[in-house]
């Protein structure tokens, strides 16, 4: 995982499965190149099933469609005509190579590259704008196939340098619209798009969403089996897909074989960036690879996207992606909509007690946030025998299970979420009410990203804490995160002064007089924490 191409692009042997112009004859499968060992969903085995709530969900479910019944490329030999790829390879993903799309052939793929130009002190490739059109033909297929009548004006930010032919690094709050700054500009450029996303989950969601707009994309990740990923191949490499999202973990083969058969990337783009801070030192460190992966793909336009990050977080993501002149776009991190509250609890019954009547008073879809797996499952037969529904959520669960607990989520079909960490990122439903936090989050920008869950309507939520001190004993905790639940100062404010922006006014928390009723009152007077 992480490991580095073993030859320069252009050399060396062709791709694994691949027929290169005067290189021979192709190599039978692809290989396991950048698969986490023992990771993989298939190779598992066995599946913990979930206690109890989600026993009775739906089987089958699916954001998007999984390939079946794949024709496998010829091993040796044969004609040039039999080692073209097979019609009904190219009719896989729904969309490819239809309506258009796609179909810009990588006859000159390198174009949009010019000659290094350098500046003093400063080494970069000056490049062309790979998209046609600009703003304009932007809003054109902004409402022809996303269904909008306009951009909003962070939006207009991020995509007017991009579409210039700028790298952007772009901060945007939960629900802002940040997967189409990426989306939209793949409809107007010349080659593939490639975006790096960091769960399973999520490509599978945006990848479903893109092919019902009929637009031509896919994703490479450690569920696809190697006769799949190879039909993927081939047709990102032929020109038949307009996005194609890939987990980090696979970005080093695939760039091998971009490089390889000639094929030009548009736009780089690297969804939840925070992911290179947050995971790149011990959980994923490949993720502090991308900046080698985009100097291979010879410095395409990049677009870095996160929902939270601090100065410091921004800094380390520019660095680590080579980004010298990136654009930072920036909205406000307030969300005037959530109300936000700590409470201090004397023992685990009453906080159970006080989630339950949380539940009970507030109407609407709750995520409650427990530190460890063994509490999510704890937490969830707890609420079940009290007649709550409710299904857990963490890595433990097989891929199938989160699946089928999301999916059962997202249709309303169960209003209680008791999650792990994992269930954060690519949670795109709007109606949520609140979100609860069994315990003190380990950081504030982990604690900003799960509350930022509720309210993504527009509609007033809540984000409470209950927290104790014997928490801090088996919970390590970041300084500023027991400074938040244990000062008795605006909870807004501090969330806000650690992102680096300044609060002028509180629209809503339980320390601050004037608050909409219900957003006030601990259950215990704040005190100092304990050791």
């Amino acid at each position: 995982m992480g490991s580095e191409p073993r030859q320069p692009l252009g050399k060396g042997r062709p791709a694994a499965g691949r027929v290169v112009p005067g290189r021979g004859r192709p190599r039978q499968g692809m290989g396991r190149a950048g698969c986490a060992p023992g990771r993989s969903t298939r190779a598992q085995g066995q599946c913990r099933r979930p206690q109890g709530p989600a026993e009775g969900l739906e089987r089958g479910a699916r954001a998007a469609p999984r390939l079946s019944r794949v024709p496998q490329a010829p091993a040796r030999g044969g004609t040039a005509q039999g080692r073209e790829v097979p019609r009904v390879r190219q009719q896989l993903h729904s969309g490819l190579g239809r309506s258009g799309i796609g179909r810009s052939p990588n006859s000159d793929p390198g174009r949009a590259i010019r000659a290094p130009v350098e500046t003093p002190g400063l080494v970069f490739f000056g490049t062309m704008s790979p998209f046609t059109g600009g703003l304009p033909r932007a809003r054109a297929v902004l409402g022809e196939r996303f269904g909008h009548a306009a951009f909003r004006v962070h939006q207009i930010r991020v995509l007017g340098p991009l579409l210039a032919g700028r790298s952007v690094l772009a901060v945007l709050p939960t629900g802002a619209g940040k997967s189409l700054c990426y989306q939209l500009p793949a409809l107007l450029a010349d080659s593939l798009t490639l975006v790096v996303s960091p769960l399973i989950s999520l490509m599978q969601d945006q990848v479903g969403t893109l092919r019902r707009r009929g637009v031509a994309a896919a994703y490479l990740n450690s569920l696809l089996t190697a006769a799949e990923r190879r039909t993927i191949l081939d047709a990102a490499l032929g020109g038949r897909v307009r996005l194609l999202y890939c987990a980090p973990e696979r970005l080093g083969s695939l760039v091998r074989n971009l490089g390889q058969s000639g094929t030009s990337v548009s736009l780089f783009a690297v969804d939840e960036a925070h992911c290179i801070v947050e995971w790149g030192n011990e959980f994923r460190p490949v993720y502090r690879q991308l900046g080698k992966y985009r100097y291979l793909l010879k410095h395409p336009p990049t677009l870095a996207l996160t929902g939270s990050a601090t100065p410091a977080t921004r800094a380390e993501i520019l660095r680590v992606l080579r980004l010298q002149q990136a654009e930072v776009v920036m909205t406000s991190f307030d969300r005037p909509n959530l109300a936000f509250a700590v409470e201090r609890v004397a023992d685990e019954r009453t906080r159970f007690a006080r989630i339950r009547r949380l539940i009970r008073d507030v109407p609407g879809h709750t995520i409650v946030y427990t530190p460890t797996r063994r509490l999510t499952e704890l937490v969830t037969r707890a609420l079940l025998r009290m007649g709550v529904r409710a299904a857990p959520y963490h890595a433990g669960l097989c891929a199938e299970t989160r699946r089928e607990v999301l999916i059962e989520f997202l249709r309303d079909r169960v209003p209680v979420v008791v999650a792990t960490s994992a269930f954060g990122m690519g949670i795109d439903k709007a109606d949520v009410r609140q979100v609860l936090h069994w315990g003190p989050p380990r950081t504030l920008e982990g604690y900003y990203q799960e509350a930022g869950r509720a309210g993504r309507d527009g509609g007033p939520a809540h984000c409470r804490i209950l927290w104790r001190p014997a928490d801090f004993a088996w919970t390590e905790c970041a300084p500023e995160t027991r400074s938040y639940v244990s000062r008795p100062v605006c909870r807004r404010r501090m969330l806000l002064a650690y992102f680096g922006e300044a609060l002028r006014h509180c629209s809503g928390c339980d320390r601050c007089p004037g608050s909409p009723p219900g957003r006030q009152g601990n259950a215990l007077p704040v005190g100092p924490v304990a050791g």
